[in-house]
This record gives structure tokens, sequence and C-alpha cells, in this order.
């Protein structure tokens, strides 16, 4: 057999994949008669790029949802989420998705589907006190670790993560302890941003820890409508109207969790966009203040200048 190939630049067969899940992997063969070291589904990334596709009810291990480029759609327990390139869904071990990129768009993916051994380890050592991991000792059994189907935002240490990966692969080819490190080092991120998100649930004004999460979750469809709907004009009724709550209680409720208001909100995830692409790439100015819903450039740089202290040029100048 092959060696293993951790980066596929092709999405493996759709019968194949479900059989081998079926199997677990039992005969450690991965696609492309490649040879796994161990049984169960193996960490791989799919970076590829699809003008179509439609990957249904696949129950695959933890994995990480995103797009270098263009947009894809994941569906978890009756809920579809559009992803864009500013953020990224992820899925839990076992739990069946469907993936799906509309006929004529061209998509580039970069899914990270993490080994069901390799990720359950690794989160397991991050929420265990290390002392109970000494007790333990070489103990396998481990509490699942389970997180929310919704958008995250892809913030700077995020994709700096995502190109070291693109970027050693690409220069000095596979190494097993620098990859498991930089899968390590986005698991860590991710639980950061789980964190933050219980915080988030424990504001919330309830009295079980069931109707906080619950009201989190509805919140959370708000949250993906913005990050999915970013450079356009998003109304308080929609975004209540997603949460399936009354304006009143959304707002007063989206406050509670996040600590600003809905505009307030997606004017931060604006400045942060427009960082990222100013710091990035050479589109015009004018271009950039369109792509993040704003009137015009002029009040695109009032703003930016507002929060960062400098014009968009000047931080262009800085950063590029």
């Amino acid at each position: 057999m092959l060696p293993l190939r951790v980066i596929l630049h092709e999405f493996p067969d759709l019968g194949w994949l479900k059989g081998q899940i079926a199997r677990g992997f039992d005969d450690r063969q991965g696609w492309g008669n490649r040879r796994l070291e161990t049984a169960g589904f193996p960490s791989v990334i799919i970076h590829t790029i699809s003008h179509e596709c439609y990957r249904p009810d696949i129950k695959g291990p933890f994995s990480f949802f995103l797009n270098l480029r263009g947009d894809s759609r994941c569906t978890v327990d009756g809920q579809t989420s559009r992803i864009g390139e500013g953020s990224y869904f992820i899925s839990n071990q076992a739990q069946p998705y469907t993936l799906q990129v509309e006929k004529g768009a061209e998509t580039e993916t970069f899914n990270i589907h993490f080994g069901e051994y390799f990720a359950e380890s690794v989160l397991h050592s991050m929420i265990t006190p290390a002392d109970r991991i000494l007790d333990q000792g070489t103990d396998k059994q481990m509490t699942p670790v389970s997180f929310f189907n919704q958008l995250h935002r892809r913030d700077a240490v995020f994709d700096t993560l995502i190109q070291q990966i693109i970027q050693s692969n690409t220069q000095h080819g596979f190494n097993k302890l620098l990859f498991e490190e930089q899968l390590t080092a986005l698991l860590a991120h991710h639980l950061r941003q789980h964190r933050h998100i219980m915080e988030a649930v424990h504001k919330l004004p309830a009295v079980r820890l069931s109707t906080r999460l619950q009201v989190y979750k509805q919140l959370a469809r708000a949250i993906d409508l913005i990050h999915d709907s970013l450079g356009e004009a998003l109304t308080l009724e929609a975004l209540a109207r997603e949460a399936c709550l009354s304006k009143y209680h959304f707002l007063r409720l989206f406050r509670v969790a996040y600590g600003s208001s809905p505009h307030q909100y997606i004017q931060q995830l604006r400045m942060e966009k427009g960082r990222f692409v100013l710091s990035q790439t050479d589109i015009p100015i004018s271009d950039v203040a369109d792509s993040l819903g704003f009137v015009n450039s002029q009040s695109f740089s009032r703003l930016f200048a507002q929060r960062l202290g400098m014009s968009p040029t000047t931080y262009r100048a800085l950063t590029k």
C-alpha cells in the first residue's frame, strides 16, 4: 500500500467512505489504497476546488468545515449553515452531516477531519486536570467532548494556523509530528472559543442550564445569519425571527450574552474583516467597503479611523 497522505485534493468516493466508516476503517485502508497507522477514521484534510458537490449523511469524526474561497453549506440535525470565507462550522464525533456546494459556484474547501482517537485524546487532555491525568495513566476511557453546531469566527490566530498547515506541507511535505502539533493548536484555539461561548451561556437569565443552552442555541442561529450576511443590511426583525424570539427578548438576551447590541456586534465583525482584507489583498478600499455593507467608502473609512486611529490607507501601508 502507498504511504498515508493527510491532505487530499479530491473528495473520496462517497460509497467507499460510508462503507469504511461503517466498518470503523478496520482494514486500515485510506483513500487511494493508502495505509493507515491505526483503525478508525484518520486525521485528514480535504483541500480541493469544487464546482458542485452533494455529500449526504456522512457519520464522520469531529470536523471543521471551512473554505479558502467561495462558500458551502453544511446541514446537521436539520439545520443548514452557509459557510463563507470568514467562518468555520463544526460537527461532532459520529454526528451525521451533509455537505453541499451549489452547482456553478467555485469553492476551495479546506475541511479538517480530526482522527477520532486523536481529537478525543487531545480534547480530553485539555479539559482534565494534570493530577487526574497522572492518576489515570494509560487508561483509554475518556468522556466525549461535544460542541455547539454553529458558525465560528475565523480570527487572525485561526487563519495563521491554517496557513502554517498549507505552507509546511507544500514546502517540506508531510511531517507527522508537526502536523499533529498543528492540529492540536487548532483544537486548543477552538476550545478557547467554546469557553467564551459557555461564559455567554451562563450569563443568560434562566434557572436551569438546559434552558440557558436552548436560548443560546436560538441566539446562535441569529449569529450564523450575521456571519452569512455580513455585507447585507440586516434588520432587528430578521434577526429576532431567525432566533424565534420577539424583538424585545432577542435584543435583551443578545446584549446579556454578548455584551453588545446586534448593531455593535456587526460593526465589530465588519472592522475585523476589513482589517484582514486590507492587510492581505490589494482590493480597492471602495470595494472593501461595499463588500462589508457600507453605503460608501467614506462611511467605512470614518468608522475605521474611529476604531483604529488611522485611515484604511495608512493601515494597509503599515501591514502590507
